[in-house]
């Protein structure tokens, strides 16, 4: 037989064997999935007070989130994650979002009382 044929089989061989190998390492890779925390979890504050919020993303190698306010008149949350109260009471919520994965993120409810609210024993 020709040397070519040999080379031919040969090549075909390997590529044959070495296939399954790199299939089933592709196939046994998981990535571990996003997730956000933010601490504190869940605050009270005064009318026009401010509180600061951190956020731990794990799974990805970008730490980065984007801060929000669920409601329209909840408050403001700076990029550093400084929340500044709004003038009225209420319950609002904190968004801490994956800039990575703009689909995972954490929700902190923050309560907002007046100076006599906090006062008074629930």
């Amino acid at each position: 037989m020709s040397s070519h044929f040999h080379t031919v089989v040969r090549t075909t061989l390997v590529s044959l064997l070495a296939f399954p190998i790199a299939f089933a390492m592709g196939q046994g890779v998981k990535q571990a999935p996003i997730s956000v925390a933010v601490n504190p979890p869940e605050a009270t504050v005064h009318v026009g007070d401010k509180q600061t919020f951190t956020a731990v993303v794990k799974g990805t190698e970008s730490a980065g989130v984007r801060w929000s306010v669920e409601e329209k008149n909840g408050g403001q949350i700076s990029e550093a994650g400084v929340y500044t109260a709004p003038g009225a009471p209420g319950i609002y919520h904190v968004l801490a979002i994956s800039k990575a994965s703009p689909g995972t993120r954490s929700v902190t409810k923050v309560t907002v009382v007046r100076e006599a609210d906090a006062d008074t024993p629930q």
